[in-house]
């Protein structure tokens, strides 16, 4: 690999383990943007998908954060022994008017993360492989395992996160390498989170 490739590696795990007085998406997408930058590259060159992939996204998510609610919540409540928190912002319970405000900056991390992780680390890996298969699945692999080192918790929530990230990548390569779909399917599960939590249907 070229020094430029290790250099971004390096940067990448720091910002995702040393620890900052600012939420974790801040230097990742930070490290990620200058790298693309540092290349000549812009997160707009990910986008241009068509419009419905934006619609699809959406269903995507939400389908997931449904699956994670009926399926996933028992489980990591059982390896865990622990309740499940759904959301960094557990103020919103019953706050609607907290919940709009917070939306707008669960909205903005949650775009960020999604052209760190998508938009650098699992296209840098389709950047440097040969055109194929294999390479497609390395891609997603190593978005998963980004997805596992910028989440906060225990073993059984890296797992589900990994699992994400890995659904996401799918997309991403799925939809032609554009960030639309991703972004949004992201967006519907994170949004819907929270939206749930305000009304107090979860924790």
């Amino acid at each position: 690999m070229s020094r430029l490739v290790w250099i971004e590696l390096v940067a990448l795990l720091a910002a995702a383990f040393v620890p900052l007085p600012v939420p974790r998406v801040v230097p990742v997408f930070a490290v990620a943007s200058a790298a693309r930058w540092a290349r000549g590259k812009s997160w707009a060159q990910l986008f241009g998908a068509p419009p419905g992939h934006a619609g699809a996204g959406f269903a995507i998510g939400t389908v997931a954060l449904v699956l994670a609610l009926v399926a996933g919540t028992p489980l990591v409540e059982a390896i865990t022994a622990q309740a499940v928190q759904w959301s960094e912002f557990p103020i919103v319970r019953g706050a609607i008017p907290q919940l709009f405000a917070l939306a707008l900056v669960v909205a903005a991390g949650s775009a960020a993360l999604e052209l760190a992780l998508r938009g650098w680390v699992v296209e840098r890996v389709l950047e440097l492989g040969r055109p194929g298969p294999t390479t497609a699945v390395l891609a997603v692999a190593a978005g998963g395992l980004a997805e596992a080192c910028v989440t906060d918790g225990g073993v059984a929530v890296r797992a589900g996160a990994a699992l994400f990230g890995v659904g996401l990548g799918i997309i991403y390569v799925g939809a032609g390498r554009r960030l639309t779909a991703p972004l949004c399917a992201r967006l519907g599960f994170a949004l819907g989170a929270l939206l749930l939590q305000g009304a107090r249907l979860i924790g």
